[in-house]
């Protein structure tokens, strides 16, 4: 092979090549040719790379060769694996605050997160962007963007993100079953209605340690007719529907043909729940009547009715009394009906059925009504529940847990974290089911994991471990010493309308307790803005302040 003349030093090799193609042809003697066919028949002898050699070696491939193992590790060394479930306050709190090095490329943990939604979601302000006051997309992040880390994008965590939904949970064998949404075509839309994409499968995906932050559903307490006639407000779905049914019906009601008692039925809107979700739902309709729908539909603004529901004797019965009273005072000023100790009891087609307090049954009527009541246990939350030991797993409300927020029965494999979990045997020792809970526990753990090298220590399973007890011992044991999750409450926030407000404060002292009026609105404006999980949306909603302060709120349906 010395014919063949090297490459010319800064030159590609094709471009040497063709500058000396004469010598190289001349110098493939008999001996070089017979080496050349020998070696493209032993090439084409052997199978392509994963393939198998039957026959159908195109349609079937082997599984990848394991990688290396790094050399600084012994060859059994394995990462831990952490699965997340759920997109939500706890979850995205936990992976915000996991440290790099436990978490990256080097560490002892692979992370893995599986939620249906690729977003997080700002939950408090979806009132406000049913009222028009914020956009949608202002308060939603890419979850793939928050685990990417913060700025300094080269220490940032490893982890990979999977869109499905688990459907099943298999404590026991420690895998989950999760089910891939297929990419449908809008019902109605320009291009059909037929489906087109992969279809719906599922597949299997082991864990080691489990962070449950699935949220719970709406609580309709078996009440009959309200999932038929009733709009809900705890997604982004349920938020762009509202707004644009409110856009609708003020637009319909403008029509000519509209009698007026058609118009005031139409126009008759009740929210059912006095906590803070519904009182800041009848804020922003206020608001959205009275500085919008005043100037651009004149002609019906004085149809329009706002009605609360309640079947306690006060708002927001979870804060102080004096905000209690103080947001009661500030509806009745601004028009908006009260019926306080009215437990609803049927919603009817345009009609709630309400049994009084004291005694008697009323009815009232509605064009819209918004159910704001509360929370119920999520269907995976509930189907994992009944694979626990139901001893120790009493709670109708979720997944009971430890002080280190371990699910009771699961062995240390399980934690659960946000509205999936009860702290507390009972209601008045279990912490709310709030953000702000939710974004403490998620911190907890990813101190938790990140100080402490948790795995798996699988038990031997001799006779004498399970005869001495050993062998229900916990399969991730925690180190002795850790400490136990401590929540700190940090006040509580609430919009009543027409630029007023209410602070819960966190310490009280015996001549302030509370913020109300203009300085609680501004306090309630302050926080909400700068509690967003990223920088991105903290200047939306910021500049959605503005913006709706300047030109006002956004009435289209789109």
């Amino acid at each position: 092979m010395a014919g063949i003349a090297a490459p010319t030093c800064g030159l590609p090799a094709a471009a040497a090549a063709r500058g000396r193609r004469a010598p190289a042809v001349a110098a493939l003697t008999p001996a070089v040719v017979r080496t050349l066919v020998r070696r493209r028949t032993i090439a084409m002898a052997s199978p392509p790379p994963f393939l198998t050699s039957s026959q159908d070696s195109a349609t079937k491939c082997e599984a990848p060769p394991a990688l290396p193992t790094p050399i600084d590790q012994p060859a059994t060394a394995r990462k831990t694996r952490v699965v997340v479930l759920g997109s939500g306050w706890g979850a995205v709190s936990f992976i915000k605050n996991l440290d790099p090095a436990a978490f990256g490329e080097n560490g002892a943990y692979e992370l893995v997160l599986v939620s249906p939604r690729n977003y997080m979601l700002f939950t408090p302000l979806l009132p406000s962007a049913v009222g028009g006051v914020v956009s949608e997309s202002s308060i939603v992040e890419s979850i793939r963007t928050l685990m990417q880390g913060k700025f300094d994008f080269s220490v940032c965590v490893q982890g990979k993100y999977y869109e499905a939904r688990a459907t099943e949970i298999d404590p026991e064998r420690r895998v989950l079953t999760c089910e891939v949404c297929a990419v449908r075509k809008s019902q109605g839309g320009s291009m059909g209605s037929q489906d087109h994409g992969e279809q719906d499968h599922t597949f299997q995906l082991p864990y080691d340690i489990l962070l449950c932050s699935v949220g719970a559903v709406n609580a309709t307490f078996g009440i009959k007719g309200v999932q038929e006639h009733c709009f809900f407000l705890k997604s982004m779905e349920d938020a762009q529907q509202l707004r644009r049914h409110i856009s609708k019906t003020l637009e319909h009601a403008a029509l000519p043909d509209i009698s007026p008692e058609n118009r005031k039925k139409k126009l008759s809107f009740v929210v059912v729940g006095g906590g803070p979700t519904g009182v800041e739902v009848a804020a922003e309709l206020h608001d959205l009547i009275k500085e919008d729908v005043s100037r651009k539909f004149p002609s019906v603004a004085e149809d329009v009715s706002i009605t609360l529901v309640d079947g306690t004797d006060s708002l927001l019965n979870s804060y102080h009394t004096e905000i209690q009273t103080y947001a009661g005072e500030v509806f009745r000023h601004n028009g908006i009906s009260l019926r306080l100790g009215a437990r609803v009891t049927e919603v009817q087609d345009g009609e709630v059925c309400v049994e009084l307090k004291e005694g008697g049954r009323d009815s009232v009527s509605f064009g819209t009504c918004v159910w704001a009541t509360g929370i119920a246990m999520h269907p995976l939350v509930a189907l994992l529940k009944d694979r626990l030991p139901a001893d120790v797993q009493t709670s109708c409300r979720g997944l009971l847990v430890d002080e280190h927020l371990r699910v009771r029965g699961s062995r240390g494999t399980i934690y659960c974290l946000g509205d999936a979990a009860v702290t507390g045997d009972t209601p008045a020792t279990a912490l709310p089911p709030t953000a702000q809970v939710a974004r403490q526990e998620g911190q907890y753990l990813a101190s938790l994991l990140s100080k402490n090298q948790l795995a798996v220590a699988e038990p031997a399973g001799t006779a004498s471990e399970a005869a001495d007890g050993t062998a229900d011992a916990d399969l991730v044991p925690l180190p002795a010493g850790t400490r136990p999750f401590g929540y700190t409450h940090l006040g509580s926030l609430a919009y009543l309308g027409d630029s007023k407000g209410a602070m819960d404060l966190p310490i009280k002292t015996p001549f302030l307790k509370t913020l109300r009026g203009y300085l609680g609105a501004q306090a309630w404006r302050t926080l909400e803005t700068l509690l967003q999980v990223s920088p991105r949306t903290r200047w939306l909603v910021a500049h959605d302040w503005v913006r709706a302060s300047v030109f006002g709120r956004n009435l289209s349906d789109i």
